[in-house]
């Protein structure tokens, strides 16, 4: 909340909380149990180095995500017309990536301010109901599309078959939906309070407030790791080895949809693991001191860092397929002058594969597989 770990005031210098908040009782007793107060425990970290690095991640993460994501919708936008399941999922997944990297100036300048917030208190919450609402659609999107990957290369039905993309935009309605209603809960409570500085920060009456916490952080590792990653990873494990039995040679296919499930695990593990204990720390657990200030340190560099995922999705179902490297081409080629366009028009030809490692039946005859595999001669 922008206040330092061991901040402490002293009991006669303690101001009480305004009268709209009097309902959390002592406003300046709530933000010392935020943020771990451990007055006895002697431990010096750089917050201003923090700030800076923070910065820059975000900075980094917000440039590169950002044009990453514009060409993957723009690209898969010329090609919306495809009946495939990967322009779907992939399309809506950039969109819903795009929308969190659209929060970061927000989050950048709050933390060059020091967690000072001056956008008012109607943004307080939209600003964090935008950011989670699009996070968790990103991370069902990619569930959904880990499970359709499989069910579309196993699923011989013929109800699949005549409904297979019907099914999947009705799919991806009903994650926009369900992503726009889990983050009220939390919003709900996020408050503008004024304590000198105006700072954005979760609240709920004093007395429950650490089952508050509680709940919100387990039901946010829950929704947005516990339940979407081991979807993500069984189906993906089970995607490689119908790819495997059906291509022996596709080693190569295989390790990259590992890298999926790794890349997954390394944006969000980290963050949970921590947010965890440090709700639990002090109800249910009880931390070192200078272990608690270490990770209440790094928290705001983990944050950061789970916004990886907006710069690996692109990367991974987009850039390494041949396929949407020639639609790329094809598409700058609209715009560029005609005599430069045939030669670069020819180049692009040569890249004909298909997109992103995914595996469908759509049209097969009869149980054949047709295949969909990226960089069928390695990682290019």
């Amino acid at each position: 909340a922008g206040l330092g770990p061991c901040w402490d005031p002293p009991p006669s210098e303690t101001p009480t909380a305004p009268s709209e908040y009097g309902e959390y009782h002592n406003l300046s007793e709530l933000l010392h149990l935020l943020n771990y107060s451990y007055s006895a425990c002697e431990f010096s970290l750089d917050e201003n180095a923090k700030r800076v690095a923070v910065f820059v991640l975000y900075l980094a993460i917000f440039v590169v995500g950002l044009v990453e994501n514009l060409l993957v919708v723009w690209v898969n936008w010329q090609t919306r017309g495809s009946r495939s399941l990967v322009n779907l999922y992939v399309l809506h997944m950039a969109i819903a990536d795009l929308g969190v990297l659209l929060s970061l100036p927000v989050w950048m300048l709050e933390v060059m301010l020091d967690y000072t917030w001056l956008w008012g208190s109607f943004l307080c919450r939209f600003t964090h109901y935008f950011y989670f609402a699009n996070m968790y659609a990103s991370i069902f999107l990619l569930t959904c599309l880990s499970v359709d990957r499989y069910v579309s290369l196993r699923g011989s039905s013929p109800f699949w078959h005549r409904h297979q993309h019907r099914v999947r935009r009705v799919v991806c309605a009903c994650v926009w939906v369900l992503a726009a209603a889990i983050p009220f809960v939390e919003v709900s409570h996020m408050q503008l309070v004024n304590t000198g500085d105006p700072i954005c920060i979760f609240m709920a009456p004093f007395e429950t407030y650490d089952e508050w916490a509680l709940a919100v952080s387990l039901a946010t590792t829950a929704v947005g790791f516990l339940i979407p990653f081991p979807i993500i990873a069984v189906f993906n494990v089970l995607t490689a080895r119908l790819v495997r039995r059906s291509k022996p040679e596709g080693g190569r296919h295989c390790l990259l949809i590992y890298t999926y499930i790794a890349a997954f695990l390394l944006s969000w593990l980290p963050f949970h693991v921590l947010l965890t204990l440090l709700t639990l720390d002090g109800t249910h657990i009880a931390l070192h001191c200078s272990f608690a200030h270490f990770l209440y340190f790094f928290y705001d560099i983990i944050d950061c860092l789970t916004l990886l995922h907006c710069v690996l999705n692109p990367i991974l179902y987009n850039f390494l397929s041949k396929s949407f490297r020639s639609k790329l081409i094809s598409a700058v080629v609209r715009y560029v002058p005609k005599d430069a366009a045939g030669q670069k028009g020819a180049e692009g030809s040569s890249s004909s594969t298909q997109h992103s490692v995914i595996i469908a039946k759509d049209g097969a005859p009869h149980g054949a597989l047709k295949m969909r595999a990226m960089c069928p001669t390695g990682p290019k």
